[in-house]
């Protein structure tokens, strides 16, 4: 089997070269694609004058990470396929392993990395959910030997980097490239899921990510794309019942965030604000709202796709809620 791999680049400096680089260098050959977002840096310049063996393609806009992931999707055929950051350094037998991976377990469509940081902290293993598809990364700042790394079958990939088979692509359509950042990988996978291809996570297959390269941790920015679209997805997906719910459950999770604190300043230290984090949250349920009869027609269409979306999703959820 042959493997795609297409890096999603924006500002991508040095680190994108250096992405490159740990993929040219693996011990099992893939072809490499790099799709940028109309960076506004030196990234695809560097990138041509070291001459690396890879095809790039050039956004005259900044389509966000779903649009760029449809973009390089339209220019791969390989069985094989993966879509990733531009910020990962490849472990050398990372492909080896993968590849491994996919032929042990053939009725599995995606095979989960194991994304860390050099130092060992664990950034993602799988994804867990709460009722109302508030999402959160499994194992997600643990040390590898405190962390679950077993093989075993997970909701999907982490969105630093998704390696499936073109035929669970297909399945389950393009990523929304509405949803710009933040979302769009767990929106498709449930799509995956939907379709009947499931996840297999490889601790053989490493990966390096020191996170949050474009996007700042604890941003207001990150906080809106995250909240709204989640939102949209569980109009999409959830029964009415739960979806009537969300405001209520919203609140309280809110809440609980409040009285844990606010972090004083967010990844790139710049301060934060109550009135930032609380102006973006109102941001997101009010562009929720206005996306509602959309949504609605997103949802009958999947519900004419895939059966009874709702009742298979609860399923989902139960497989994989966030530990207490």
């Amino acid at each position: 089997m042959k493997i795609d791999v297409g890096i999603i680049n924006y500002n991508g400096g040095s680190e994108l070269s250096e992405c490159v680089k740990s993929l040219l260098a693996q011990s099992e050959q893939v072809r490499v694609l790099v799709y940028d977002n109309a960076s506004a840096d030196n990234s695809i310049q560097l990138l041509k004058e070291q001459g690396l063996d890879c095809k790039v393609i050039e956004s005259p806009k900044n389509l966000g990470y779903a649009g760029a992931c449809n973009g390089l999707l339209e220019n791969m055929d390989a069985d094989i396929q993966v879509l990733c950051n531009m910020d990962l350094e490849f472990d050398p037998t990372w492909a080896e392993n993968l590849l491994k991976c996919f032929n042990r377990h053939p009725e599995a469509g995606s095979i989960a990395s194991l994304v860390m940081e050099k130092c060992g902290v664990v950034n993602a293993v799988g994804v867990q959910f709460g009722p109302d598809l508030f999402a959160k990364n499994e194992a997600s700042g643990l040390n590898i030997a405190d962390a679950d790394v077993r093989e075993k079958e997970v909701f999907g990939c982490y969105g630093a980097v998704m390696s499936f088979r073109k035929a669970a692509a297909k399945a389950a359509g393009r990523m929304d490239a509405s949803f710009f950042l933040f979302f769009e990988e767990t929106e498709w996978y449930f799509r995956h899921n939907l379709a009947g291809y499931k996840t297999i996570f490889c601790p053989e297959a490493k990966v390096y990510h020191e996170r949050s390269m474009t996007t700042v941790r604890y941003s207001p920015r990150k906080l809106f794309y995250s909240e709204r679209n989640r939102l949209r997805t569980a109009v999409r997906l959830l029964s009415v019942g739960d979806i009537l719910k969300l405001p209520v459950r919203g609140f309280v999770r809110y809440l609980n965030m409040a009285k844990g604190g606010v972090p004083g300043q967010s990844g790139d230290g710049k301060k934060l604000s109550k009135i930032a984090i609380c102006g973006a949250l109102a941001k997101a349920w009010l562009q929720a709202l206005a996306k509602l009869p959309a949504e609605l027609s997103t949802r009958r269409r999947y519900q004419k796709k895939f059966g009874n979306v709702s009742a298979k999703v609860r399923e989902i959820l139960a497989l994989y809620p966030i530990a207490e």
